[in-house]
Order: structure tokens, then sequence, then C-alpha cells
């Protein structure tokens, strides 16, 4: 278990680490997801309900698991809120490679262990988006947290609490994330099914995690039920096509070759639990069945999706157990050969596991958005806070202390991409790409009334992307560049002309530039 512990603390400070820079945690890239969810977050602790007053296609388990955060935020700033999220992800991370190593000790023995938790501590997807509040930090640590419960050894007379603890952490989990329904469905499968089959866990389970989901979702739903229903259920599954939408290439992306050793190890381990499925009653076809039904099954989901975009979908933590259970498998056949090299194949293993990913966890750590901190800077000296700021992207705001201003006669965007496709799907013009969802008529209408109460605007590529020409035309009519472009990806600064409304003038003295999109 020291092994183990130790292993964990070194993924935190793999993850933690980028963030310590001098320049603050907005120095390493904000991606819009992670902005988008600490800033719901923000919002919902402020009064402000999704799907009643603003546009979130997610389950609503995120915004109250990320209140630590928010409640700094609420306490001193909003980017300082969203730099505890960030330190918050880590954590979840380690706890997660925790949990993958104990699960995996715990049934297949010490090399299970310690391979699975290198294989995830080291998975380059996973370490991205466990330095940030994303969806999967919660999502992974629910249902490993969940897995170990509903896998663990029976003890007497506690089977059945157990049961509700595990099914109450199964709802949690598809209350991060619908995907968190792929857990739960492996655990009600993964016990065998006979002439004498007892029922009793499986019922108190789904009981349990109903009743859990029930609780999660009811508040949200009462506030605004049809809503509720169009943005988390019926959008993700009639959402348009974006995203990586070649299922060659996103079956490159699911397994590249930076991830070889550990993903032989996972395949091999795949097809033991297959061969073990007919040849074996051993204990440990309960967990080997759990674990290979959510590895096929997410991966399955992944590319049957409208929508791919690989630093969202991992699947690290199935991946990681089956990678442990090959591991172990190995080193059993060798030391049937070679008894004394044993240990040297595990140790072997758990090199060779690591050394591919060697190259892409560098590159994740040299990463950097100098260009974010500036514009931050630049937005703190030069627009007044009473003036209303609409940013494309909500780190644009955030890197300035900045939540999305509520404005009476215009929507709260917070999502701008989902609010544009949702209005455009309501009114029946729902195109097969999103890009061409993004130019239709109702996809514009809530994007320009916002345009047209704000004083200024970062609009950067995103709001380049989801403008329509004519509504990039109205926008150059009626905006002035203020700060150009920063940096490749970063957004860029646009001030209403003189004379429109409370036109803010001077607030742009020393930092005009050229357009920032054509």
């Amino acid at each position: 278990m020291w092994a183990l512990a130790l292993v964990a603390l070194a993924a935190w400070v793999l993850r933690f680490l980028p963030l310590t820079r001098a320049e603050g945690a907005f120095n390493y890239p904000v991606d819009y997801a992670e902005g988008l969810y600490y800033t719901a977050s923000a919002l919902f602790f402020e009064g402000h309900w999704p799907y009643r007053d603003f546009v979130f296609v997610h389950p609503p388990g995120s915004l109250l698991l990320w209140w630590p955060a928010t409640l700094v935020g609420s306490s001193w700033s909003p980017d300082v809120g969203f730099t505890v999220a960030r330190w918050m992800a880590t954590l979840c991370g380690a706890f997660n490679v925790l949990l993958v190593g104990r699960l995996s000790l715990r049934i297949w023995g010490p090399v299970a262990g310690i391979v699975a938790a290198l294989v995830y501590a080291s998975f380059p997807e996973t370490v991205l988006i466990e330095r940030g509040p994303f969806l999967e930090p919660l999502l992974n640590l629910a249902c490993l947290s969940a897995a170990n419960v509903w896998l663990s050894p029976p003890d007497s007379g506690r089977e059945r609490t157990w049961w509700i603890v595990a099914g109450a952490l199964f709802g949690l989990a598809v209350s991060v994330k619908l995907l968190g329904g792929i857990w739960l469905f492996a655990a009600l499968l993964s016990r065998p099914l006979s002439f004498s089959w007892d029922w009793r866990p499986q019922a108190v389970l789904l009981a349990a995690a109903a009743v859990t989901g029930a609780l999660l979702f009811a508040p949200f739903f009462l506030q605004a039920p049809s809503e509720f229903l169009s943005q988390v259920f019926f959008f993700q599954a009639l959402r348009p096509a974006d995203g990586d939408l070649n299922h060659m290439g996103r079956l490159y992306e699911l397994f590249p070759e930076r991830r070889l050793v550990g993903l032989a190890l996972a395949l091999l381990g795949l097809v033991l639990v297959a061969i073990r499925a007919f040849r074996t009653t051993q204990a440990t076809r309960t967990a080997e069945r759990f674990f290979a039904v959510t590895y096929i099954l997410t991966i399955t989901a992944f590319l049957s999706s409208p929508s791919y975009w690989n630093q969202y979908n991992t699947f690290a933590a199935s991946d990681s157990v089956l990678a442990g259970v090959g591991a172990a498998a190995v080193c059993q056949w060798v030391e049937g050969w070679w008894p004394r090299q044993g240990r040297a194949v595990a140790v072997l293993l758990a090199l060779a596991v690591l050394l591919p990913t060697l190259e892409a966890l560098r590159g994740g750590l040299m990463l950097k958005s100098p260009g974010l901190v500036k514009f931050g800077e630049h937005v703190r000296k030069n627009v007044p806070p009473d003036r209303r700021l609409f940013a494309f992207e909500p780190a644009w705001g955030l890197v300035a202390g900045r939540l999305p201003p509520v404005i009476p006669g215009a929507p709260l965007v917070v999502d701008s991409s989902a609010l544009q496709l949702q209005s455009g799907m309501a009114a029946g013009e729902g195109r097969e790409h999103a890009e061409e969802t993004f130019r239709t008529k109702a996809a514009q209408q809530p994007i320009l009334q916002m345009l047209e109460q704000s004083d200024f605007v970062a609009l950067g590529w995103r709001g380049a992307r989801q403008l329509s020409p004519e509504s990039r035309d109205w926008f150059h009519q009626h905006f002035d560049p203020c700060l150009p472009k920063q940096g490749k990806e970063g957004p860029d600064l646009w001030v209403k002309k003189s004379g429109e409304g409370e036109g803010p003038g001077s607030a742009c003295e020393g930092g005009k530039g050229s357009p920032g999109v054509p």
C-alpha cells in the first residue's frame, strides 16, 4: 500500500507542478470546458439556476461538487476560485490513482495494483484534464469509489450497507455525467446469472442509485422541467456533429502509440477476461466482468457519439485496471517457467508502461498561455468593473476576475456554443454539423442580443467561428478593436464604438490594435 501511496503522490506532483508558476494557474492553458463548469457552479451559488437561467447541457452534479472553490471565489474573486478548482482537480487525480491501485491490488495482487496505478497516473489525456475543473476528475472519482465498494469482499451482516453506498456513489456519478450510467449498468451485469441467482444486490444497488439521482436532479428539474430534459438528455442525443467526426481518427486517438505498452496490457487483460468467463469460476470473475463491460461500452459510446474531443473522452479508469490484469498474468506466466524472475519482470513492466508516455507528459508540463495572463491584466486595468464584458469563452472573463454579466433583456451566456446549438435545434433549424447550425438565424439571435447589450467583447477564434458572416459584418459596424489577439487561440478585446449607448471610449487607450477576426 505504501508503494501505491508513493505513486499517487507522484501523480499529484505531476498534475500540480505546472500550476505553480509565478504567473499563476492561468499561465497554464485553460480549456473551454473547465472555464464553463466553474463559471456555471459559481453562478449557481449566486442564485442563478442552470437550465432555467442559463443553458447547461450536462447533469448538475458537478455544479454542487465544485462548491469549495466557488465559495473561495465568492469570498475573494472568481479567478482565485478558479485557481482553487484547478488545485482540487489535481487532488481528485491523486485519489483516482490510489483507488485504481487499491482495487487492483486487493483483487489481482501487487503487480496488478502497481501497474494499474502507473497506467492511470501517466495516462496523458487524463493528466491534462486532472489539472482543471472538468467533469472527468469528479466522474472517475465517483465511479472508482463506487467500484471499490461494490467489489469489496463479502462482510457478513454488512453487505446491504455496502450495496447502498455503492448505489449512492453510482447515482452521484450519473449526476456528474451521463456516461456514469455505463458503470452502473456494468455493476448490474457483473454478477453471474443462474437459476439460483440472488437478485437482491442489484435491486438494492439500483434503488440506491435511483434515489440519489432523484435527490440531486429534483431541485433543478422542478425549477424548469422542460428545459432540464431538453438540455440534459435530448441535446446530447440529438446535437449536431462536432469535433473529430472520423471514426478511424477517433480509434487512433483512443489507442495511440504513446501508450503502447499500457494499451497492449489492457487488451491482453480484456482477452483474458473473455477466456476466463467460460473457463473458470474464480472469485475475480465479478470484477473482471465489471471492468470489461465498462471498457467496451465506454469505447462504443465514444465512437458512436455525435461529438468527440479527445481530451474529454478518456477511459483511463477501466483501461488501467485491465492493464493491471494483463500485467499480473504476464508475471504469473513467467514465474511458472522461471520462478525467480517474476519480480524482475514486474519492474520491467512498470518501467515499460511509463517510458512511452514520457514525451507526451513532458509536452503537457511545458504548456503555457502567457497571452491569457496579459489579456486579464489589460482588462483589469482598462475595463471599468461597471462595464459589461461578454466573453465567448468563460475563461476569458475569469482571468480578469469576472463572471458573465447579468443583463435585463439579454440571455445569461455561460456556454455560448451550447446556447447557439440549443437555440437552433429548438427552432427546428438544427443541421447535420455544428458549423452549419451556428450560422442559422435562430442560433445567431441570442448571441446578437447579448452583443447589443455589451460594452466590451472578448471575441477570439471561438467568436469568429460561431458568428455568421452577416453577424460578423454587424459586429464590425458596432465595435472597434481594442486589444489584438493574444496568442494563436487567445482572445482579443473589442469595444463598442463611441456614440452607441454609453460608449466606453477611453478604456482602450494604449491598447488599440488590428482586428482579431477578418
